[in-house]
């Protein structure tokens, strides 16, 4: 059994995103967010610890605006709701600040 990693609560998100790795750019739905992650609904074989960039359109006080996010894979889930649970590198230099604004406005 998987261990909770979460250090942050996940709220529930729709929209899209595009997620980026090894070349490749998918869109896809995003399930949820938290300040540190988020869920992508998804059938792409992305493994475990790759890491990826997601570009996510995140709506806020001055409109909506594209943030960049920088993370891994930090949990592949196959079967009917497959996904990929994606966790925020710490130190990068992103836009993860619109992501966490959104979430405090949120929560």
């Amino acid at each position: 059994m998987n261990a909770e990693r979460r250090t942050h609560t996940r709220l529930p998100f729709e929209g899209k995103a595009y997620l980026t790795y090894d070349g490749c750019c998918r869109c896809e739905d995003v399930i949820d967010v938290s300040a540190d992650g988020l869920f992508l609904k998804t059938a792409a074989r992305v493994p475990e610890g790759q890491a990826v960039k997601v570009f996510l359109p995140v709506p806020g006080a001055a409109g909506v605006r594209l943030a960049l996010l920088k993370g891994e894979v930090v949990r592949r889930v196959r079967g009917g709701c497959a996904g990929l649970a994606i966790a925020l590198t710490p130190g990068e230099v992103d836009t993860r600040a619109l992501l966490h604004d959104f979430v405090e406005a949120t929560a």
